[in-house]
């Protein structure tokens, strides 16, 4: 069930991104879905389930919207292993975290992103790609991380209240 759920709820974020995401638009910036939803898995589920989600997440982002295939399933797997590393020592319900993970996640990702795409093309004008593409995604994308943080809690609780209960069975 649980595979299930994340499976809808990833695929519903990443058309909500290329659809509805591509109409509001500001200063041609749209917020970056997938690492948000990287992040946001990794708090709730620790660093193994992180990983693995973001691989996934950052594979199908690659396919769908990449001009490399990898480079976002790479990062997804990092951000998805170091997100989920601080699961036991917070609690779920702090909303400081997710906000503090996922600017500092959207900032490293556009950073690396950064390195592996553009700066071995020979594209070195590093602050004005910060200053116009991932600073501007990174307070976008914060903008909306408590909402996805709140729904996918949510969805987490209930589905551990159900896998408890399933437990309980045997």
């Amino acid at each position: 069930m649980r595979i299930l759920a994340l499976f809808l709820s990833l695929t519903f974020g990443l058309v909500f991104q290329s659809t509805i995401f591509q109409y509001i638009r500001v200063f041609g910036i749209m917020p970056n879905f997938t690492v948000l939803f990287i992040v946001c898995y990794a708090i709730l589920r620790g660093d193994t389930e992180g990983a693995a989600v973001g691989f996934c997440a950052g594979l199908i982002q690659d396919i769908y919207f990449g001009q490399l295939l990898g480079i976002s399933a790479m990062l997804g797997f990092l951000l998805g292993f170091i997100c989920g590393k601080p699961f036991k020592d917070f609690f779920r319900e702090n909303d400081w975290l997710p906000l503090i993970l996922s600017f500092a996640s959207l900032v490293a990702y556009g950073f690396c992103y950064y390195v592996l795409t553009y700066l071995f093309r020979g594209e070195t004008d590093f602050f004005y790609y910060f200053n116009r593409k991932i600073l501007p995604e990174a307070v976008y994308s914060v903008v909306l991380v408590l909402p996805v943080y709140r729904l996918m809690y949510f969805l987490n609780s209930k589905l551990e209240a159900r896998e408890k209960s399933m437990r309980k069975l045997f």
